[in-house]
């Protein structure tokens, strides 16, 4: 599979983009929609991170699935990052939430939340020294030094916003360049992609159908 040249023309032209990395749309809003989904399944009485950890969750289940069952990609695990790899071992594709500027042609993304070390050395493009006894999970793959220095991590970068009775979700597909202070601060290559419009949010069952009166005897 080609890796996507950093001066690809044409940037409106997504599908050919995703083709180019061995991805689809079809792939990727399913991940988007499976989060949103588990985001809403999160209430109130939910530690406070609840709603945005399912949402990472099930972003990275279904991209893995997806490339897995239909272009025979592999889960990887590297350098802390979650990924899914192509059979070259030359693309892996994450997911990170961005700002209010994910998926603008005009101005370009920063992660909304910091991101630690591993996220740097990927923009960086240096390789992580594998440990000498890796601890991999079944049917994940190990990359050697040299498959390290020429794989590109790429993540779907989204940003939900709320609209009405809709939910949009904003994204793209990205290629981190510059990592500075916990956030990218310049893409390599960025692949807009289409809002993904979902039906509004419907609060979920949290505190029952009122307190329960329990009598209580005096003596």
């Amino acid at each position: 599979m080609a890796v996507l040249p950093v001066s690809a023309p044409d940037p409106h032209g997504y599908r050919a983009q995703l083709a180019a990395l061995g991805t689809k749309l079809e792939y990727l809003h399913p991940a988007l929609e499976a989060g949103e989904t588990a985001r809403r399944s999160a209430t109130r009485n939910h530690p406070a991170n609840t709603a945005g950890t399912r949402a990472y969750q099930e972003h990275v289940r279904i991209i893995r699935e997806m490339h897995i069952q239909h272009e025979g990609w592999r889960r990887l695990l590297h350098d802390h990052l979650e990924l899914v790899c192509n059979p070259d071992r030359t693309v892996a594709i994450g997911v990170m939430v961005g700002d209010a500027a994910t998926g603008e042609q005009g101005s370009p993304p920063r992660n909304l939340h910091r991101r630690g070390s591993a996220t740097r050395r990927v923009a960086e493009v240096n390789a992580a020294q594998m440990e000498l006894f890796p601890v991999r999970r079944r049917e994940e793959i190990v990359l050697s030094a040299e498959e390290v220095d020429r794989l590109q991590v790429w993540f779907l970068v989204s940003y939900r916003v709320v609209a009405g009775d809709k939910v949009h979700i904003h994204n793209e597909l990205s290629l981190p360049g510059e990592f500075k202070d916990g956030y990218v601060t310049r893409w390599k290559r960025r692949i807009p992609l289409p809002v993904l419009e979902m039906d509004g949010i419907e609060p979920p069952y949290e505190d029952g159908g009122g307190e329960i009166d329990i009598p209580v005897p005096f003596r």
